[in-house]
């Protein structure tokens, strides 16, 4: 057994200004917000160079002051990070697209700009707004581990079906979403078409599924690690553990949240593993916290 007396990872003090933090967390909020910035000034000017200029200068007003407020609030990162819904801050950009389209379907003709305005916002948004996610469940992770006691852990792949479908998923999202983008190009009045280059950023969370994650079974909670990424669930958020031929899968306590499956081939300790998940889900006192 170990216990953690540091914030794990490398990562700075969970109640420090975070500079790396705050820079991310401003450039999120300035792509959210630019766009209208200059919707506002297309309404006094049509000239591409100004609206342009206007665009970076609001991407750079809105991300220093955002960076600036963040980096001064200690525990922000952390906070968030200890919350559920952090992960719609990579879902928020879509208002944008979702809006442009609502205004189209209306009849209503919005100005040229928006269009392009609208994918820069959703797909900047959403990356940034997966990093910032990332980075806010890593350093509440760090936090929660400090003094933490750690049972076992062990580095394991999603099982071989599970990876052949993500895999299958992914040829078939790009596949399609290039065919979209050659059709619109091709036939312009099939320009739906082109919006099925969507599909490659819902299958964005999916890269990495042939990729082996750590997992570490401690007092507080189950660890899983990624590369550059770290998060912590409480053991209240889980009901179970099934052992079957091919997978150590560890069941969440409600239907909506995804299990966490381990390929059995790829853990190195097995037995420990078992032992440890079966000492603290067969024990109210975890799964209670």
């Amino acid at each position: 057994m170990a216990t953690r007396t540091g914030t794990g990872l490398g990562q700075p003090d969970a109640e420090s200004p975070d500079a790396s933090y705050a820079i991310v967390a401003g450039l999120y909020v300035a792509v959210l917000l630019a766009p209208l910035a200059v919707l506002v000034l297309s309404r006094a000017t049509s000239n591409g160079g100004i609206l342009y200029l206007g665009f970076l200068a609001a991407i750079t007003g809105f991300a220093t002051v955002t960076g600036s407020i963040v980096s001064r609030t200690s525990g922000l990162a952390v906070s968030l990070g200890g919350r559920t819904a952090a992960w719609l801050l990579a879902v928020l950009p879509f208002v944008w697209f979702i809006g442009v389209l609502g205004v189209v379907s209306m009849g209503t003709e919005p100005p040229g700009i928006t269009v392009g305005l609208a994918i820069v916002s959703t797909i900047g948004g959403m990356f940034l707004g997966l990093f910032l996610t990332t980075m806010s469940r890593t350093r509440y992770a760090a936090a929660v581990l400090i003094g933490a006691e750690e049972f076992v852990e062990w580095e394991a792949r999603w099982p071989r079906r599970w990876r052949r479908l993500s895999l299958g998923g992914m040829v078939v999202a790009g596949v399609v979403g290039v065919a979209g983008v050659i059709v619109q190009l091709v036939w312009s009045d099939l320009s739906w078409a082109g919006n099925l280059y969507l599909l490659f950023f819902l299958w964005t969370p999916f890269a990495g599924a042939t990729n082996p994650r750590t997992f570490r079974v401690t007092d507080v909670g189950l660890v899983v690690e990624r590369p550059l990424q770290q998060r912590i669930r409480p053991w209240s958020e889980f009901a179970s553990y099934t052992l079957t031929d091919t997978a150590l899968i560890i069941h969440p306590s409600v239907w909506w949240r995804p299990a966490y499956r381990s390929d059995r081939g790829d853990i190195e300790d097995l037995d420990a593993a078992v032992k440890a998940l079966e000492r603290i889900l067969g024990d109210d006192e975890y799964t209670a916290r």
